[in-house]
């Protein structure tokens, strides 16, 4: 997107530049401390953060604005092949799983995920660490399993699968599990199928968790930058699509769906010209 934007959009004067980060807590920090102007961020955290609930409470950042929904972030979890029993959740029991750092978005939902089932719960040991870490300590078999979350294909998860096709496998989620989860509250939370043939040696496909990715502003940014980034991303969803398959779920209909943050003014000047309806919650 950094590439695409600062490339057709020169002549106007915007320069969009990537930075690497450790996912959707760091991201809207970097909006709080106003080291980022636009983000790539789950909803589920970004409506948190803007109404100071949940792991915001009594920290809001109120400035937090969305552009587009964008993919389903979807919940990846891998255990070693020898360590798959069931290859359901109950398989996690007793195992050391590395879940991203104490702030990241898969160490969140993989606790809240455990917290929400019911009956006998697996007592995985959570090893926090960066994604980059994760995939190393799974190489090197000190952990035996590892959770992601993001577009498919991972491109890290699918660099695993080609190391070593046999040695990894899928954990699903049941209904009855996503269910439970629908009843604790997580509205913004749904049932997501891994196509099989997304990775090297996957065979089959794999029923999981997601919930929405988005893009997000700040309030403060200028409305005919935020109204020029919106239009040409939407110009050249084909550029995106050939960067990467996730980008397939990107469509100007699907633009508004499952969003809870307001849109920046930019962006909504934008839908209004293209004739999309606007849910009241997102005009703010």
């Amino acid at each position: 997107m950094a590439s695409l934007w600062t490339t057709r959009l020169r002549e106007a004067g915007i320069r969009v530049s990537a930075a690497m980060s450790e996912g959707s807590m760091e991201n809207i920090e970097a909006i709080r401390i106003a080291d980022a102007d636009l983000i790539l961020v789950e909803d589920l955290f970004c409506s948190m953060a803007v109404t100071g609930t949940g792991l915001f409470r009594g920290q809001p950042v109120p400035e937090l604005r969305s552009i587009t929904a964008l993919w389903p972030d979807v919940l990846h979890l891998l255990i070693r092949s020898d360590k798959i029993s069931t290859g359901a959740l109950q398989d996690l029991d007793g195992l050391s799983l590395a879940t991203g750092l104490p702030d990241s978005g898969n160490r969140f939902v993989t606790e809240l995920l455990l917290r929400s089932l019911k009956g006998s719960r697996p007592k995985p040991r959570l090893r926090p660490m960066s994604n980059l870490a994760a995939a190393e300590a799974l190489r090197k078999g000190l952990v035996d399993g590892i959770d992601f979350t993001g577009g498919v294909p991972i491109p890290l998860v699918a660099q695993l699968f080609n190391e070593g096709k046999s040695l990894l496998g899928f954990l699903e989620i049941s209904e009855g599990q996503m269910e439970s989860v629908r009843e604790e509250g997580w509205k913004n939370v749904f049932r997501v199928t891994i196509p099989a043939g997304s990775y090297s040696g996957q065979e089959k496909p794999v029923n999981t968790l997601g919930h929405t990715n988005m893009l997000a502003v700040t309030s403060s940014l200028n409305p005919d930058v935020v109204y020029a980034l919106t239009k040409s991303l939407y110009e050249n969803l084909d550029y995106l699509i050939r960067v990467h398959p996730a980008c397939k779920s990107i469509s100007l209909e699907k633009a508004l769906e499952k969003l809870n943050v307001p849109l920046h003014k930019g962006a909504l000047r934008y839908y209004k010209e293209r004739k999309i309806k606007i849910p009241e919650h997102l005009i703010h």
